[in-house]
């Protein structure tokens, strides 16, 4: 078998993505704002444990928060608490104990009794749907 020739026949393709592209426009936030992850559950909770309304829209760089609020909607924008998953008992056990495990402030602690007295009443925990 022989080969001749300089190049192959090789046939010209577009290219996938236009050559003018127009420029995005679409602005992000500054921020990633946590307490837009919580849901309504989460949210409930927060005003059993705290006495704190977390409407939708909250800012917190506008209005203050109380440091369990803050931890719930960290957990919830992290994943640590998946969409639907609610916040249960064990949940906030577990999430007390790892602050207390890291030593520094727990943001649990001080309302952990609340906020499980608030759960027991409240009756099984469910997929919340609304997230």
């Amino acid at each position: 078998m022989s080969v001749s020739g300089l190049g192959s026949a090789h046939t010209p393709r577009t290219p996938l993505t236009p050559v003018h592209r127009p420029n995005r426009t679409d602005e992000k936030p500054p921020y990633r704002n946590d307490f837009d992850t919580l849901t309504v559950a989460d949210r409930e909770l927060i005003h059993q444990a705290t006495g704190q309304r977390i409407a939708p829209g909250f800012d917190p760089t506008r209005e203050s928060t109380t440091t369990f609020a803050a931890a719930i909607a960290a957990e919830r924008a992290a994943s640590r608490l998946a969409p639907g998953q609610p916040v249960t008992a064990v949940y906030l056990k577990d999430l007390n104990r790892r602050f207390e495990r890291a030593g520094g402030a727990n943001p649990v602690g001080p309302y952990l009794a609340k906020a499980l007295e608030y759960l027991s009443r409240s009756g099984p925990r469910r997929i919340d749907v609304s997230a």
